[in-house]
């Protein structure tokens, strides 16, 4: 048993790695500029090179601010930092820390997942004692093809259509 949890523990570091890489790069590959988002177009009444040269210069002093002057490797250590210790930035919209936007949509969306997840779950525990007790029988097929389909699908999307279809 001792050697189980070890072994899955041991699994544990490469996954949690590669989950983080891939959602880093997720986040890099999403089109546009960051800096280009935050400066956007100002200073209408200005002559076309004085609004590049202010334009550029805001675009350089977020970069330096946000770390994406630096190399891949160390945006991703920033990156992981920042997650480990809660800090997700500051929203693009209103500049507002996402963590505060995050927490202040916490009592909605919370009682909504727990709802869907015990719905499914009164669902799926009946079902598959029956499954269980017939065995191969084609009730058994279909509700173990349906649970599948069921289960893989994201609880904040089974609660808006429940929302939509049953409200």
């Amino acid at each position: 048993m001792s050697q189980y949890i070890l072994k899955r523990i041991l699994l544990f570091i490469p996954t949690l790695i590669a989950i983080t890489i891939i959602t880093f790069t997720i986040s890099r590959l999403a089109p546009g500029d960051p800096t280009e988002l935050k400066v956007g177009v100002s200073g209408e009444n200005m002559k076309a090179d004085e609004k590049s040269q202010l334009n550029q210069q805001a675009k350089d002093y977020y970069k330096q601010k946000w770390g994406l002057d630096k190399p891949i490797y160390m945006q991703y250590l920033i990156w992981l930092g920042n997650m480990a210790t809660g800090d997700f930035g500051n929203s693009f919209v209103d500049n507002r820390p996402v963590m505060d936007k995050i927490l202040e949509r916490i009592p909605v969306t919370a009682p909504i997942t727990l709802m869907v997840i015990s719905l499914s779950y009164l669902i799926a525990i009946p079902i598959g004692i029956y499954s269980a007790a017939r065995q191969y029988s084609k009730v058994d097929r279909f509700s173990t093809f349906m649970l599948f389909v069921f289960y893989s699908l994201p609880s904040f999307w089974v609660a808006t259509m429940a929302i939509v279809f049953l409200a």
